[in-house]
């Protein structure tokens, strides 16, 4: 799928091509040479830098402090960020997940007080959904939330909670009422991570760095102005996030995968191995790279046109996960034992690998996207049941 840019989106191109040249550091392009101990500062960094640039939020409203970009200029805006190897900033969750979610269901005061600050940096943010028994079933989450006066009281856990050591500000799934259906006692609240009784706890992942963590909640105190939507309405207001994350944000993932292909062609060249029986798969990966562009470039102009049905945004992240996985084996077929020697240069090509398999696991495991679409198409799910 192809686009002729308007002339406006050529300018705009032009813009943002230009104010990154001019405000990347080297540093801070995604690289192997980022380590774990300063990678969220540089996010943090960037993310304060597009502020001051007037780049930040690109779906949000103007009236919000975002560039309310149209969805060709938004794929303009991810193109440019990919191609010149830009960071994430630190907020990029809550700015593209959750906060076209408080846009659209948080009070006016809710919007005044954390929003600046959100787009600023001032303020880092996580999301506390998953649990140890509540991933993949995420309705089947047990932190409970008991109100006492003019406040909630919260006791659970949370797990896998990206970037939580860092975060001063929590977006929360609890459950409120216990007795209710379990998609229907749901709750969601803004949490403050720094007060006594929440405790974070970095988990090393299977490359050795601790972006996950879990949270523990033991009588932390959230007001009752924080609480987002109506009380047992989170399971709505957890899906329209949702779908920002499997949907819009997927596409900056998509793009990158096809900035990987570009490597992955480079890398056949420099190794020069004629003998390597990879030809078919460099074919394949490049095919996948431009389908998965595709179906993310659709769901965001069906998102963009308020019509966007909701397997439509699990058949992207499949896709995506999927032959992501599948195109970094490839490029470990490739290098064998050159990719594990300290020190190598091709060492992120063995940290993308091992990083690549949370992909079909985070936003909803393969099994759970596959279960979203069949009951799209009216199809059995993979359980048997409707």
């Amino acid at each position: 799928m192809d686009f002729k840019l308007s002339e406006d989106s050529k300018e705009f191109r032009k813009q943002f091509r230009t104010w990154i040249h001019d405000n990347l550091l080297d540093e801070w392009k995604t690289s192997s040479s980022v380590t774990n101990e300063n990678t969220a500062e540089i996010r943090r960094q960037w993310g304060k830098k597009l502020f001051e640039g007037g780049w930040i939020a690109p779906t949000w409203p103007k009236e919000y402090g975002g560039l309310g970009l149209s969805m060709e200029q938004e794929l303009v805006y991810l193109e440019e960020l990919v191609s010149a190897r830009a960071p994430e900033e630190l907020n990029s969750n809550v700015i593209g997940v959750f906060g076209p979610t408080l846009i659209r269901y948080g009070t006016d005061e809710q919007k005044n007080k954390y929003i600046p600050k959100i787009l600023n940096h001032e303020e880092i943010w996580c999301q506390g959904f998953s649990e140890p028994n509540a991933g993949s079933d995420l309705a089947g989450l047990q932190t409970r939330a008991e109100k006492i006066g003019d406040k909630y009281i919260l006791n659970g856990q949370k797990i896998w909670t990206s970037f939580a050591q860092y975060a001063d500000k929590c977006y929360v799934l609890v459950r409120t009422n216990p007795d209710a259906p379990k998609h229907e006692g749901i709750s969601m609240m803004l949490l403050d991570m720094h007060q006594p009784g929440v405790t974070v706890r970095p988990l090393k992942n299977l490359v050795g760095t601790t972006e996950f963590t879990e949270v523990f909640l033991e009588d932390a105190i959230v007001p009752e102005n924080d609480v987002v939507g109506e009380i047992n309405q989170g399971w709505e207001i957890a899906n329209h996030s949702l779908a920002n994350e499997r949907g819009t944000r997927m596409a900056q993932r998509a793009l990158k995968m096809r900035q990987e292909v570009k490597d992955l062609l480079h890398l056949y060249k420099e190794l020069g191995d004629e003998d390597l029986p990879v030809e078919e798969g460099l074919i394949d990966s490049f095919i996948s790279a431009e389908v998965v562009r595709s179906v993310s470039i659709r769901n965001m102009m069906l998102l963009s046109e308020g019509n966007l049905p909701s397997f439509y945004p699990a058949m992207g992240k499949l896709t995506w996960s999927e032959r992501h996985q599948k195109m970094l084996d490839l490029a470990f077929d490739m290098l064998g034992e050159k990719a594990l020697m300290e020190g190598s240069q091709y060492s992120h090509w063995i940290h993308n690998l091992l990083y690549s398999r949370a992909g079909t696991i985070y936003a909803g495991t393969s099994e759970i996207q596959r279960n979203i679409i069949a009951k799209g198409l009216g199809l059995p799910s993979l359980r048997g049941g409707k």
